[in-house]
């Protein structure tokens, strides 16, 4: 008996360490699997070499720095540069879609703001406007000084109806923002009943368009109404119509200022033998605006004799004498008036642009009109001489763009940076689409802006005239020399090689700059 019970106590104890042992083994293949199921994350990725992509970039070929990409990419799953640089090869190639698709792998990979703005840029190109919105909301939550991603932010959220959020991003961008952003802001602030708000923007919209500003006038004349500020609502159809005839005929506001003019201006009206019963808007603005015309033109054609002061001695008369009877005696003194280069002999600047047109109207007593008398003074150095032509060209036409640009060049000539500035832009709003125009505004605009705003305006004319070899150069060396980006300029570059004339002075520097950034 004792013998079996020492046999138990044995085989119980057997037991007992046996599971133990099978516990501990277990232990053992459960931590070397996980082992190999934690190494592959915690592995450090070896740096990949991408110096033969970048100079395939950099050349241009965009097709072989993808292929070269893929083929890393399949040998380093989990290299997020990699991954980066092919999502922006993919950019540079304009496949939008697909370098969108690589931006968000490494954001999977890799949380990071700035790329989180690529991959903004990636979907919005690529028309995906609600992932755009999303990676911009990411970016910008870190950076909100990026104005250039605010509006971007700001435009995408008012067509998509977020029209507070909307707001709340034009505002921390607006000193940047364009006149089309500054109506967007006018039409939300309208939308929600806020008119101070919305009649401020409105007038900014008008400030800063470069083309007629019937769209901010429109959104005034909607402030105007809400408000019922009739006296404002009246002037502001009339500018319409001035601006634009039959602007007014198509749109909600028709009727209301068909309306308004026909009560406010009735004896007008009534005065030019005008029935206003059934007249469209249109037809009761042209009424009141070339009856205005017509009285202007008698007002002038009373006083079109000379524009020299009366005889000191003539002795005033009670009553005045006819119209017809004055044509001798203004014949008379148009006569024995002073010539006009008598009268423009040391005559200063001030006192030449504040004389009457026909004081001043050939400072030279040559033949030629004011303008090439302007243009030949500017060639032979003489910057004043220069800048009174242009003015007295601008008398005839306030709408010479020619005129404008001279004034503009003399001033710069003569040092004056912002009068230089103005006037070119008064150049440019009467032909907006004049490359010339837009060179003269870019090189005053680099001694007047901001850096960043000024390569704003770089890509601006850029968009507008996408093969002018001048302006590709211009925006090459800005980012190749002021913003140290190297491949975005060899980009530029290569477009100018391809854009220009073979053999041409610009296409061979071009191809210099291409090679100097191998070479780095």
């Amino acid at each position: 008996m004792s013998n079996y019970r020492l046999w138990l106590s044995m085989l119980l104890m057997g037991s007992i360490s046996l599971g133990n042992f099978s516990c501990s083994s277990d232990g053992d293949d459960n931590s070397l699997e996980m082992e190999k199921t934690v190494s592959p994350i915690i592995t450090t990725e070896p740096e990949v070499d991408l110096s033969q992509v970048f100079e395939k970039r950099i050349e241009g070929k965009n097709e072989e720095a993808i292929a070269l990409l893929r083929s890393l990419n399949e040998k380093h799953p989990a290299s997020i540069e990699v991954m980066i640089q092919l999502a922006r090869t993919l950019l540079d190639a304009q496949q939008f879609p697909l370098a969108a698709f690589r931006f968000e792998q490494a954001l999977s990979l890799k949380s990071d703001h700035s790329l989180a703005k690529e991959a903004a840029e990636a979907h919005y190109l690529s028309r995906d406007f609600d992932s755009a919105i999303e990676r911009y909301r990411q970016y910008l939550s870190t950076n909100p000084n990026d104005s250039t991603s605010q509006l971007r932010f700001a435009r995408l959220l008012a067509d998509k109806g977020h029209g507070t959020e909307s707001l709340n991003a034009f505002s921390k961008a607006s000193n940047e923002a364009t006149a089309d952003d500054c109506l967007v802001m006018g039409n939300l602030f309208l939308q929600k009943n806020l008119l101070p708000q919305a009649k401020h923007w409105y007038t900014e919209a008008s400030r800063r368009t470069d083309h007629s500003p019937t769209k901010p006038l429109m959104g005034l004349l909607k402030v105007a109404k809400t408000e019922n500020k009739e006296e404002e609502a009246e002037t502001i159809i009339l500018a319409l119509e001035k601006l634009d005839p039959g602007i007014l005929e198509p749109t909600n506001m028709a009727e209301y200022s068909a309306d308004l003019l026909r009560r406010r201006r009735l004896a007008d009206f009534i005065a030019r033998g005008m029935d206003a019963r059934g007249k469209s808007v249109s037809e009761l603005a042209s009424g009141l605006l070339v009856g205005k015309a017509n009285l202007f033109r008698q007002e002038r054609s009373v006083t079109s004799g000379s524009k020299l002061p009366p005889p000191r001695d003539l002795t005033p008369s009670p009553t005045l004498p006819p119209i017809e009877s004055s044509e001798k005696e203004l014949e008379k003194a148009q006569q024995d008036a002073p010539t006009a280069s008598q009268e423009s002999f040391g005559m200063s600047l001030a006192d030449a642009f504040a004389a009457p047109l026909g004081q001043i109207k050939d400072v030279s007593g040559a033949s030629d009109s004011p303008l090439d008398l302007g243009q030949k003074a500017y060639l032979q150095g003489s910057y004043t001489s220069a800048l009174l032509h242009a003015r007295d060209a601008l008398k005839k036409n306030t709408k010479d763009a020619s005129a404008w640009r001279l004034c503009s060049q003399s001033h710069f000539q003569l040092g004056e940076i912002n009068q230089a500035e103005m006037t070119i832009l008064e150049a440019i709003r009467h032909q907006p689409f004049d490359l010339d125009l837009r060179m003269d505004y870019l090189r005053i605009a680099r001694e007047t802006l901001p850096s960043k705003r000024y390569l704003q305006e770089l890509e601006k004319v850029r968009d507008m005239f996408p093969e002018s070899t001048e302006i590709l150069w211009e925006l090459a060396r800005r980012y190749h020399i002021v913003e140290n980006m190297p491949v975005t300029a060899a980009v530029l570059y290569r477009k100018i090689v391809q854009t220009a004339p073979p053999n041409s002075a610009i296409a061979e520097q071009a191809e210099l700059e291409l090679v100097k950034l191998r070479e780095r």
